[in-house]
């Protein structure tokens, strides 16, 4: 039982990963002039890469003066159910000045996890496959597919230092140089 190939999960892929997710990248906008300091308005879409079909998009107001800005997505989600939530998210965004000069700017994740609100500065927001809300990485604890897969042959190693009478690392280790 949970052999390969039946369906039980590998403690390796348990989490979702950002992938899985679609992503609001506060640099990606502020290089493409939708983020900046004067009122702005307009929409996003994500699309399918291999498709070119559109999978979502929000509506979005960018409002604020001096060093108060927030970025405020309109749009609907529909669950599986049918049931539609039309969703009115402000983000508060934050600008921190790098050593080389210009201005950096930064989402403040909006999310309340545990009756406590997040605040964190990212660059990255992400609403999870069936979410209503955008929010970061660790409020949603994601994973990077990379990071999972770092790891994924760690049993296969314990098991064969095991019956070799080495550590895990050093099977590890054989089997990195020769791939």
């Amino acid at each position: 039982m949970g052999g390969s190939g039946s369906g039980r999960r590998s403690s390796y892929d348990a989490k979702q990963t950002v992938e899985d997710c679609l992503d609001l990248d506060v640099n990606k906008l502020a290089r493409d002039g939708m983020i900046r300091r004067t009122p702005w308005q307009g929409s996003l879409i994500w699309t399918n890469t291999r498709t070119g079909e559109q999978i979502a998009s929000v509506g979005y107001t960018c409002t604020g003066s001096g060093d108060d800005w927030t970025l405020t997505l309109n749009y609907t989600v529909t669950r599986r159910d049918g049931e539609k939530h039309d969703v009115r998210l402000p983000i508060p965004l934050q600008t921190t000045v790098p050593c080389f000069g210009g201005e950096r700017w930064w989402f403040t994740c909006p999310l309340v996890v545990r009756g406590r609100s997040c605040l964190r500065r990212v660059g990255k927001l992400y609403p999870p496959p069936g979410g209503l809300y955008f929010g970061c990485r660790r409020c949603y604890d994601l994973a990077y597919t990379t990071c999972q897969e770092s790891h994924k042959h760690d049993r296969l190693f314990r098991s064969i230092a095991g019956v070799v009478g080495c550590t895990p690392e050093m099977v590890k280790g054989f089997f990195r140089d020769r791939w």
